[in-house]
This record gives structure tokens, sequence and C-alpha cells, in this order.
């Protein structure tokens, strides 16, 4: 879960070529391999196939997610994967997995308010209530239902949480499944959008794109993932017909589904607090519930452009009818 998508800073501090992060949607000579004083190489095409599986993990989180299947994922030994892994994301396998389970199971309990822990915990891949308790304390230092009646307070300040009653309009309609293509980049949200975009804008005029929508998404919580694991992903709509000249970028669909949208215009430093006007303000007292799937704003190229000092934008959220 992922309820803001705004800047984000430089890649994992381990890696040796500081935009090596721009390298993930293409398997062409742009920069030198990146490496470790103690890791493997990392060239391009595995750069790729990392960041697919951290894709899979996220969509997965209830599934397999041994060594073994990760690794055959990406069609690499589980050897040299593992080495490969924690080289690009400073962390093992096992760490990931559970650091990703724990904060996504974290964002639910706070958000969905509906969905009971035992579920939530086995939603997220723990095989018992007593399984997830343990890590959950381990892990945020408070029991799940600590964190769920305000515990999450505490933990970490998110760019969020800035609402106070803003007179925002919010819409909600199903979308259609949108195809995009996408550069990512990782740190502290706030610091890099700027640059992130100019080099994604470059890129996406070399594949002949512009002027198609622009989505802006950000993969994990600021107010429960740390800035280092933060993920930022610059996308763009794939226009009908659009053959890839070569540069093989990254590639996945955003999910049709049922979102509420948020029209906003202003600082962009300020697009937090439409993002908490959504999750903090409208949908706690809204007949929905938070959904499966990807925050993101939405830019119309010919209007605005992320990372610019003034923005236009839909923010998107995920969202589904409240039980009854």
């Amino acid at each position: 879960m992922n309820p803001i998508a705004v800047p984000v800073g430089a890649p994992h501090a381990a890696l040796a070529v500081p935009c090596l992060a721009t390298l993930v949607g293409a398997d062409m000579p742009i920069g030198p391999p990146a490496r470790r004083a103690d890791g493997p190489v990392l060239h391009a095409h595995h750069i790729r196939r990392m960041e697919q599986v951290l894709d899979f993990v996220d969509l997965n989180l209830a599934g397999d997610l041994s060594l073994d299947c990760l690794a055959g994922r990406a069609a690499i030994s589980p050897f040299h994967f593992h080495r490969l892994f924690h080289a690009w994301t400073g962390e093992t396998v096992k760490e990931f997995v559970r650091r990703r389970r724990l904060e996504t199971a974290a964002g639910r309990l706070r958000h969905c308010r509906d969905e009971r822990v035992t579920d939530v915990s086995l939603g997220c891949g723990f095989a018992s209530s007593e399984a997830f308790a343990r890590a959950f304390r381990d892990h945020f230092g408070m029991t799940p239902t600590q964190w769920r009646h305000g515990g999450w307070v505490n933990w970490r300040v998110s760019a969020n949480d800035g609402w106070a009653g803003a007179p925002f309009r919010i819409d909600v309609k199903r979308h259609e499944a949108i195809e995009v293509l996408y550069l990512r980049e990782r740190g502290d949200y706030a610091v890099s959008a700027k640059p992130l975009w100019t080099r994604f804008l470059a890129w996406a005029e070399a594949l002949d794109v512009t002027g198609q929508p622009l989505l802006s998404m950000g993969v994990d919580d600021p107010a429960i993932t740390a800035p280092a694991h933060c993920r930022l992903d610059a996308c763009v709509q794939v226009p009908p017909g659009w053959v890839d000249p070569g540069l093989r970028p990254l590639r996945r669909t955003v999910p049709a589904g049922l979102y509420a949208s948020l029209h906003y215009t202003g600082p962009a430093r300020h697009i937090g607090r439409g993002w908490d006007a959504l999750l903090n303000g409208w949908l706690p007292q809204s007949p929905y519930a938070l959904g499966e799937g990807q925050f993101f704003e939405r830019y119309d190229r010919q209007v605005s452009t992320p990372g610019d000092d003034w923005v236009d934008c839909a923010l998107r959220m995920p969202v589904r009818v409240r039980p009854g």
C-alpha cells in the first residue's frame, strides 16, 4: 500500500553509480555497471530482473516467496540471485519479504478497520496470528492491536499528515487498465523528483511516447517505510499500437478497478495534503474501504508535469465498497 506519491531521493547508498536506478528501464549501455566493494557486478539486465521480482513480491505477499521461487522467476541460480539481490537492495531476500509483509499489514491495519487482524496476517503471508504478532512486535515495537488503535502515530511522521478539512472534490469511478513504461528511483521522498523526471522525460522522448499521460507512483508508504527503502516509479502510458524501438523498457499494467480521485492544483510541496484528505479525511467517513492496488498521480502532459513546482493532477486511490 502506498498512500502518497511524491519526490524520491537518491538510489541505495551501497551502489557505486549515483544514477544507476535510471538503468532499470533499458538493456543498453547508458552507464557503467554497479558494484559493491564486496559484491557482484550489476548489469542493466540484472537490475531489470531484480525490479520485476520486487514487484512480484508486492503482488503475491500471501504466496510462495522463497529464494528458490524468486530465483526461478528471475531465471538465475538461487546462489547468484541471492548475491545480486543483496547487492541491489541492501537486504537479503528473507529480510525484504519479511519487511514488505509487515509494512503492508501495518498499512491495512491502519486504514482498513473492517478487516480482522487474523485476516490481515493471513493475507500478508503469515502462517498464524501468533507468528504475525511476534514479527510485528519485533519490527514496530508494539502489537498489531496497539498499532491499529493509534500506535502508528508515533512510528514515523508522514508527509501526508497535513489535512485540515481542505475543500477538495473527490469522485469515485471505475477506471480501465493502463499499460505503462516506467523507471524507478529509491530514497527519501522529497528530494529528487525534478532530476528523476528530467531523466525520464528525455527517455520517454527516445521511446516516442511524448504527449501521453504521465503517472507518478509511490510504491511504499513513507509513514511506514524507512526513507532509504521508499521507491518511486515515473511512468508513461503506452499508446495504442506502440512498438518498442529496441530499448526494452520495464513495462507493466496498472489494473482496472474502482478508484477515488481527487483533483489537486497547487504547490508540489503541499501535494501530501491532498493525499491526506483522501486517505485520512474522506475515506473513514465514506461508504468505501481501501482497495488493493497502487496509489498514483495522473498528469496530463499538456497541463502539468511531475517535478514542477506547481502541479495540476488527479490523485487516485484504489477503493472497494465497504461491506454492509
